[in-house]
């Protein structure tokens, strides 16, 4: 009885300066993550008008010189996509990193100053916050997990936590999950689990890999599903996301791990959205955000390590 006693004492003692140390690191990290914010839009079509040259069917100029207004839809080009990154002063597009969720830009790291205006992005104070406590609680949690987590699987939680809180803003601000950000997350968070699971301490673990890949497909599949059924009440964003979610809830709990978590991210935004309805803040026809729950889930369940079940 006196060795796990000794080690929770002393894993007591390393949560505080791990929370120290790694909350540090998130907040550097929060205010990099935080200038990305404010580069995406909102993903609904927008239009362009075009101008046209006269035509007879335009008629004769108005008395003050003015051509007539033309017909309504004609003259205008529509765009489906949902814009890619673009400076927010002067809408110039900024291309990423292949394979990561970073501006290919020197310097833009540091100072935010977009190449074509010259004017800087600031970061966005929320997303600082959120990545630095978050990044804190991880630290506070490590000692407990070390023997779970291990290096590659601390790195892991990390990674998510930092893209997490990001796409969480975003989602709130433009109802966006952007590839740019979610698409380059996949190849490092397997590389960092495959590490965990094949090397030592914690590996290797051939069953706790296939886990996680067992629940990445089953959560892209169920969300798929859900997504085909209605379209408008989830975002395909949110399929895209939800393989993610389900490969880190996998891989912390199981497959019965990743549905408990699918099935409380839908449950907390069903409550918040009923309670914003009898509060009058929303309506019937509002969207809302499922992303920042679908990562408060998945961080719930691997800061417990099991399932979410009562």
């Amino acid at each position: 009885m006196s060795t796990p006693l000794a080690l929770t004492l002393s894993a007591a003692l390393w949560s505080i300066p791990a929370a120290l140390l790694l909350g540090a690191l998130g907040l550097a990290l929060g205010r990099v993550t935080g200038r990305l914010v404010h580069l995406f839009g909102p993903a609904h079509p927008h239009t362009e008008t075009v101008p046209m040259a006269p035509t007879r069917s335009e008629g004769p100029p108005n008395q003050d010189g003015a051509m007539p207004e033309p017909v309504a839809g004609e003259g205008t080009l529509e765009d489906d996509r949902p814009p890619p990154p673009r400076c927010p002063h002067c809408h110039t597009e900024l291309r990423f990193v292949r394979g990561l969720p970073a501006v290919a830009v020197r310097g833009f790291h540091r100072d935010g100053r977009c190449p074509a205006c010259a004017r800087g992005v600031v970061p966005y104070v929320p997303v600082t916050i959120v990545t630095m406590l978050l990044f804190a609680l991880v630290g506070a949690v490590l000692p407990f997990h070390l023997q779970q987590w291990a290096l590659f699987g601390s790195l892991a939680v990390l990674w998510f936590v930092a893209l997490g809180t990001l796409l969480s803003a975003i989602d709130l601000r433009v109802m966006r999950l952007p590839d740019a950000v979610v698409a380059p997350a996949y190849p490092v968070a397997g590389l960092l689990l495959t590490a965990a699971v094949l090397l030592p301490p914690s590996g290797p673990d051939l069953n706790r890999g296939a886990r996680a890949l067992v629940g990445m497909v089953l959560i892209t599949v169920l969300y798929w599903i859900l997504w085909r059924v209605h379209p408008r009440g989830l975002g395909f964003g949110d399929v895209k996301f939800s393989g993610l979610t389900g490969l880190y809830t996998g891989w912390a709990a199981g497959p019965v791990g990743a549905l408990a978590g699918a099935f409380w991210a839908f449950a907390a935004f069903s409550v918040v959205g009923l309670l914003l309805l009898l509060l009058r803040r929303v309506t019937r026809s509002d969207p809302l955000p499922l992303g920042p729950f679908m990562v408060a889930a998945t961080l719930a369940t691997l800061l417990a390590g099991r399932p979410l079940l009562p």
